[in-house]
């Protein structure tokens, strides 16, 4: 008795389709159609995003290394003790909230663009 490959023998809860050349002559054509709307939210989360980030990244960045070299070059004209000690609290203070604001615009991105998704997918 000659032995049945599994692929010759459909279960019974199995649709058996035949796979299909592609219509059209165009490969980017079959690429588009197969991916279909992930397309748009991968490059949304994997290019788009990672960009506005590291855009808004390297800005923030700027500012801070020059909010730095504000502050040792304001350091080098305090006269005493206690006029440095409130400098560096006033610095660390305004740090502390600079980084607490790009925490939300950096967040406000990952948002705005899982938005602009849900909105390109509705259209």
């Amino acid at each position: 008795m000659a032995r049945m490959s599994r692929q010759e023998i459909p279960m019974a809860s199995e649709t058996v389709t035949p796979l299909q050349a592609p219509s059209s002559t165009d490969p980017m054509e079959s690429i588009k159609a197969g991916l279909g709307t992930g397309f748009g939210a991968w490059r949304a989360f994997a290019v788009d995003l990672p960009l506005r980030i590291a855009t808004e990244t390297v800005r923030f960045t700027g500012c801070r290394l020059q909010a730095q070299a504000d502050h040792l070059a304001a350091l080098t004209r305090c006269g005493s003790l206690k006029d440095a000690f409130e400098l560096q609290t006033a610095f660390l203070t305004r740090s502390m909230a600079d980084y607490q604001a790009e925490a939300r615009t950096l967040s406000h991105e990952v948002v705005e663009a899982a938005s602009a998704e849900g909105v390109s997918k509705a259209a």
